[in-house]
């Protein structure tokens, strides 16, 4: 329990039991916090340049061409049947492809805590505990001899149709999903075989083949691609740098890099609702009027936004290296000159910055140019240091390409 004694200590004066509400109040952010998500932050912390680049009727329309799928929709135009008994009319259009942000997928340490809900705690509240989570919730804190519990993660997903709650491009979008606003669809707390592997080989036999070292050359490779490209949707059982895909649960063993360990279990989320038929596949010539089952995820059809606690969609985040706090720079340091290897300088100063508390800061940008990233990219390209803040917590948005048959009369 040491880091649990270490939370208390800086929340409570003298590391003592918590005897006021406010105190109690303070632990109770500290264990489980709020990202806040739910307001201002849904305009300013999401990556808009990520709904780009858009094809209408096979024309590029902004953006830059190579972060849309290799696998969409080719066709101009397209013809849908319908069903008159559904009240579907037949339509003929031209096609539209495009990024949309339709998910809200947050990672906790500590089951159910829902930290995309203002930090609300429903487990003891609601009686839902189990072994399982009472083992996760405790010992992953400060138990250094139990390492499963140390990197072992759970799961909510929640729709988070933000161009139809921002109503932008009402008219002109695949609204393929059905849902029209911010609500929670699955959490992994209530899934037993998150948290046993032997049950989930039940929901995917396949992972008793690959979930062994022989997929370990794999992983390279569709590292190399993720990080280049976008994954191979033929090694569905890897995750690029990431890891391995299977087994499907929250348990990640040994995990040094809590960034991509983090983003392993937010894609091994979408591959069980992918699994069990919750997530379809929206991107093809084949989907252009409906969407199509997807036993075996397509990570091609997605890209990741970390929104929180250190969102992509801005560059800013500032780091300081040493020993006087990046203080005291003589303005020997340049661009050409880092402060490593200049003996006169304490510090960094590479942009000329200085931050409120007068500590000179440096930008750390991401090597992709946009701020969103595909399924098993090396964190070192789009955020490594995003652990900085929140080590145990992360909210990812989640973009969905979508093609569809777009019906211009009823658009116009």
């Amino acid at each position: 329990m040491f880091a649990f004694q270490n939370v208390i200590a800086q929340v409570v004066p003298g590391g003592g039991v918590p005897n006021t509400p406010e105190q109690q109040s303070a632990i109770d952010k500290a264990l489980c916090p709020s990202s806040n998500i739910l307001g201002a932050k849904m305009i300013t912390d999401v990556c808009w340049e990520g709904l780009f680049p858009m094809y209408l009727g096979g024309v590029r329309f902004g953006g830059k061409s190579k972060y849309a799928p290799n696998d969409r929709a080719n066709d101009r135009a397209c013809f849908c049947e319908g069903d008159i008994a559904a009240g579907q009319a037949p339509l003929f259009g031209v096609t539209l492809g495009m990024w949309q942000p339709t998910y809200l997928m947050t990672v906790v340490k500590k089951p159910y805590c829902f930290p995309e809900l203002n930090g609300a705690q429903l487990g003891s509240e609601l009686g839902l505990v189990s072994r399982y989570n009472i083992g996760n919730q405790d010992q992953s804190l400060g138990d250094d001899e139990d390492e499963s519990n140390q990197s072992m993660y759970s799961w909510h997903l929640a729709s988070f149709p933000l161009m139809h709650i921002m109503e932008l491009f009402t008219n002109f979008s695949c609204q393929q999903s059905g849902y029209i606003s911010f609500d929670l669809i699955w959490i992994s707390e209530t899934l037993p075989h998150h948290y046993d592997p032997s049950l989930a080989a039940f929901i995917v036999p396949e992972s008793i083949l690959f979930a062994n070292p022989l997929a370990l050359p794999f992983i390279a490779v569709d590292c190399v691609a993720s990080s280049i490209d976008e994954p191979m949707d033929e090694l569905f059982f890897v995750n690029g740098c990431w890891g391995r895909m299977y087994p499907l649960t929250g348990d990640l063993g040994s995990a040094p890099n809590k960034v991509e360990g983090k983003s392993l279990i937010a894609t091994r989320a979408l591959y069980f609702l992918s699994r069990i038929g919750v997530l379809k596949r929206t991107m093809g010539d084949d989907v252009l009027c409906a969407p199509k089952k997807m036993p075996v995820l397509k990570k091609s059809q997605y890209r990741m936004q970390q929104i929180w606690p250190m969102s992509e969609s801005s560059s800013d985040e500032s780091i300081c290296t040493g020993e006087g706090g990046c203080g005291g720079n003589n303005g020997s340091t340049s661009p050409d000159t880092p402060a490593a290897l200049d003996p006169n300088s304490t510090g960094v100063n590479l942009t000329g910055e200085i931050s409120a508390n007068q500590i000179d800061q440096i930008k750390l940008n991401s090597l992709n140019g946009t701020c969103t990233h595909v399924p098993g990219q090396t964190s070192f390209a789009w955020g490594i240091w995003r652990d900085a803040k929140q080590p145990d917590f992360a909210s990812y948005l989640i973009y969905q390409w979508k093609d569809c048959c777009l019906d211009l009369l009823k658009t116009l």
